[in-house]
């Protein structure tokens, strides 16, 4: 490539958070992490905080050094995901 960081984006298909954790550890098992990104953004905060968690839970069992990437609507998400210990999570 010539120099271009090459982002897979990946738009969830479902709104229920357990439906979209499957499908997040699905594209896992098959991708490179460090060249994915998940939009939450059409999520409600909660279920996006849910779906979070449970990802970087599984993220953190399979590949502990390895960040994921993920969009949201609102940087208060932050503020949520603080109180948890998900290091492995980078909002962009």
């Amino acid at each position: 490539m010539n120099g271009i960081n090459c982002v897979n984006l990946i738009h969830l298909n479902s709104s229920n958070p357990l439906k979209a954790a499957k499908e997040i550890k699905k594209i896992l098992k098959k991708a490179e992490i460090r060249d994915l990104e998940l939009d939450l953004s059409a999520m409600n905060m909660l279920d996006a905080v849910k779906v979070l968690v449970l990802t970087s839970s599984y993220l953190y069992t399979k590949l502990p050094a390895e960040k994921l990437k993920f969009r949201f609507v609102s940087a208060d998400i932050k503020n949520i995901l603080s109180s948890f210990s998900l290091k492995n999570l980078e909002m962009v």
